[in-house]
């Protein structure tokens, strides 16, 4: 991948073609991040969406969360043009800014945050709610009760639609809590990713700098590299990137910086 592309940099005719064809094969073309105890969803929300615009994807990030970090974000250089932040207030507006981008054919990140009634709005927009986890029992706890809220409302939303939770800010622990983190967590049926994501200072770099993991040069941050390829890996296991997408290509957008 060109520097051009990784950087969100313009296609041509035949690329755009070529985009809205890969775009109609996304897996999972809508994603809802949020629990009850803040647990990185806006530093997941990004990172999806980093990885979506990497691939030459466009993509809008909803800032449904309280603190509107996200629109902060989008107010900073280096924002790639195939990211898109949209700041919605209400229920109403957003599943206006949703459906907007679906008939689009965007890719959409929805950071919920941790209120329950965006998480639940959220959720019945989305194809797939995902309730991340760090590792601390007070996360778990937070991500079971979430799951919870969003089992008692099965009914609602879009047919088809499916939830699971996943692992951010993952660090060592010992062996002990990590049993009882998985004790909690395997109170819910509900499916669990196999990949999750480290705690990187990388991931809080586009906060504090701008721009994306893919778009910031490896000196301003400790383990771009590192995070750029597990992003882009979580973002496969997630359903980011659609089924057209082959391993040599995901790989391509890891390295691609």
């Amino acid at each position: 991948m060109s520097q051009d592309v990784a950087r969100g940099g313009g296609l041509t005719g035949a690329e755009r073609t070529t985009g809205s064809r890969e775009r109609s094969n996304l897996m999972i073309p809508v994603i809802s991040i949020g629990t009850l105890k803040t647990s990185g969803t806006t530093t997941l929300s990004l990172t999806l969406a980093s990885v979506a615009a990497a691939a030459e994807i466009p993509t809008v990030i909803v800032d449904a969360a309280r603190d509107a970090d996200l629109g902060n974000w989008s107010r900073m250089a280096g924002r790639p043009p195939r990211i898109s932040v949209e700041r919605v207030e209400d229920d109403t507006a957003l599943e206006r800014c949703v459906r907007a981008a679906r008939r689009r054919g965007d890719f959409v990140v929805i950071d919920c945050g941790d209120t329950a009634a965006a998480i639940t709005a959220g959720a019945r927009l989305a194809d797939r709610a995902i309730v991340p986890v760090r590792f601390s029992p007070l996360s778990a706890h937070a991500a079971v009760a979430t799951d919870r809220i969003l089992a008692a409302d099965v009914d609602g939303g879009r047919p088809g639609r499916d939830r699971c939770f996943a692992a951010c800010g993952m660090t060592a622990i010992p062996s002990r809590i990590a049993r009882t983190l998985e004790a909690i967590i395997d109170q819910s049926p509900t499916r669990k990713l196999d990949i999750g994501l480290v705690q990187r200072a990388a991931y809080e770099a586009p906060f504090l700098h701008g721009g994306t993991i893919f778009t910031l040069a490896d000196e301003i941050a400790p383990g771009l590299d590192r995070a750029r390829a597990e992003a882009a890996s979580f973002a496969f296991e997630v359903g980011v990137l659609g089924t057209t997408q082959t391993a040599s290509a995901l790989a391509e957008v890891a390295q691609a910086a």
